[in-house]
């Protein structure tokens, strides 16, 4: 038993031996694996930091794009608003001159009532298209305003003070508040 037990002991020497000379290898290999993961873990990071910067750049550029296409459709909006506008501001200063000789042809005197109706019926159709327009007659009674009267004559006129509007020699019209033809007219001194 003794023997037994020495053998035993032998050998669990060896063992402890064996283990011993097997452990400094075991440390290097482990060391050599905690440093191979912690650089995978670094350069992880590293690649984790650089994705996270340009996912920043890519969100910043199409945030400025999108910002960028909603200024774009604004602006179109307000460039077909005033193409609009300045169509039919282009349009109504073709008929101007049409509106103005109806109404010296209505001033004329005419035999023919049927027909002097018809015209009236016609102008009245005319000035209600362009009210619908949104264009308006200028005003012309009382001071004259430089703002929407072209003063053409003066005239020492007895019953009128100065700078009164004695006579409209041709109306004046605005579209939407802006002016298109200013009224000509004859002014007191």
């Amino acid at each position: 038993m003794e023997q037994e037990r020495a053998a035993e002991e032998v050998k669990e020497q060896v063992v402890e031996e064996r283990a011993e000379e097997t452990k400094p290898e075991e440390k290097e290999e482990k060391k050599t694996a905690k440093h191979k993961a912690a650089a995978k873990k670094d350069k992880a990071q590293e690649k984790l930091k650089i994705l996270e910067a340009e996912k920043e750049e890519y969100l910043n550029a199409l945030q400025r794009e999108r910002a960028d296409f909603e200024n774009y459709k604004k602006r179109n909006a307000t460039l077909a608003a005033s193409s609009f506008q300045n169509g039919v501001a282009d349009t109504v200063m073709v008929i101007l001159p049409i509106l103005d000789n109806f109404e010296r042809a209505l001033a004329a005197e005419c035999g023919d009532k049927a027909f002097f109706e018809g015209m009236t019926m016609i102008m009245r159709q005319m000035q209600d298209a362009l009210r619908n327009l949104g264009v308006e007659e200028i005003g012309a009674d009382g001071q004259f305003d430089p703002e929407v009267h072209n003063a053409v004559m003066q005239v020492e006129e007895e019953g009128f003070e100065t700078n009164q509007i004695v006579e409209v020699l041709q109306k004046g019209y605005s579209l939407n508040g802006k002016v298109l033809r200013h009224s000509m007219v004859k002014v007191a001194k």
